[in-house]
């Protein structure tokens, strides 16, 4: 099995450092870069891509993710036809309820209904097509090539939604076998409800790792992203699904949660971790625990994996990670998506 590795990166440092590290990410050789997007928290995720689309030839350009509340439709269309024509075919439009970025401003994600009426209204767009919205009804003025939607999935009813609609499904449920198995039930329902496969569908992975010589640093190091799945995937995931002591430790922590420090390593509720949470939600350590880890995921069929750079030292893990880890996983399919065209 070929597996496409992919780098995940949060825009919560220097502006210029945020670049020097997504162009990085194609120097290495990884498949793509996935720009995290959450205003006041972090610089601009469109800023972000457009400079790398501009500066990178090879790898996929895609949001981790957008919303479409704090962007109208119009403007995500033109944003991401924009980055198509930029990026030569290379843009995926990672999308979801939005999370920190909404209700950091008080208000409330997306209801599912809504979201699927926007994903159907972003496809027209981009096609050519008038959309209507609130009452609205528009179009853009230029020809565009379709972009391909991945919808970020955080619970049963998410999941099946992207099962039906979307052309790919981004997902950062840690990586207990058990949820890694409900995450792959309920996008085949959702997929058989409307006459497709789950092997219709991008499956990708986000998962919070960090490998270093120095274990105990990285497992330090990864808390920051780890606490964004430890704290959806408690709210979502039904308790059957738990380990007895994952889940009375994970109470505690959310419990504790801060979403004005969403993602970043020095919160005050990463000081609640413990092993059995970091175990649970991410792959830190040495790059040979990283590597078994990575197996047994590919085993139960995902083959494709983002993997944020939250960490201080994000370059440094970059060249260990494609160095040490990626060669030693699998056979990998990180030529990037120019060359086939395919997304």
């Amino acid at each position: 099995m070929a597996v496409s590795f992919e780098i995940g990166i949060l825009p919560n440092r220097p502006f210029r450092e945020c670049v020097d590290l997504c162009i990085a990410v194609e120097e290495q050789g990884f498949g793509g870069v996935w720009v995290a997007d959450s205003q006041l928290v972090m610089r601009d995720a469109y800023a972000l891509l457009s400079v790398v689309a501009a500066q990178t030839d090879r790898m996929r350009i895609a949001s981790s993710v957008t919303n479409a509340q704090t962007r109208h439709l119009s403007v995500l269309a033109a944003s991401w036809a924009t980055l198509e024509e930029l990026s030569n075919g290379r843009a995926v439009m990672g999308i979801g309820v939005g999370e920190s970025l909404v209700r950091n401003l008080g208000l409330e994600p997306d209801r599912l209904a809504d979201l699927e009426a926007k994903i159907n209204a972003l496809r027209a767009l981009m096609r050519g097509d008038e959309a209507t919205h609130d009452g609205e009804t528009f179009h853009l003025t230029w020809p565009s090539r379709a972009v391909p939607i991945y919808m970020a999935c955080s619970g049963l009813r998410s999941l099946q939604l992207g099962g039906r609609v979307a052309d790919g499904v981004l997902f950062q449920f840690g990586s207990e076998p058990s949820f890694v198995q409900y995450v792959l039930d309920n996008i085949r329902i959702g997929a058989e409800q409307v006459g497709r496969k789950l092997e219709d569908i991008k499956l990708f992975m986000r998962l919070a790792c960090a490998v270093s010589a120095d274990r105990d640093k990285v497992r330090e190091q990864v808390k920051g992203y780890a606490a964004v799945a430890a704290y959806t995937t408690f709210q979502t995931v039904p308790r059957k699904y738990f380990p007895d002591q994952l889940w009375d430790e994970l109470s505690y922590f959310n419990s504790k949660y801060d979403l004005y420090q969403h993602g970043e390593i020095q919160a005050k509720h990463n000081a609640l971790w413990t092993d059995r949470i970091i175990d649970g939600f991410a792959g830190a350590g040495a790059p040979d625990e990283a590597v078994p880890r990575f197996q047994a995921l590919a085993d139960m069929g995902i083959d494709r994996f983002v993997c944020p750079a939250g960490m201080d030292d994000a370059m440094e893990f970059i060249r260990l990670f494609g160095e040490e880890v990626v060669p030693a996983s699998f056979p990998t399919d990180n030529s990037g998506i120019a060359a086939t065209a395919s997304n």
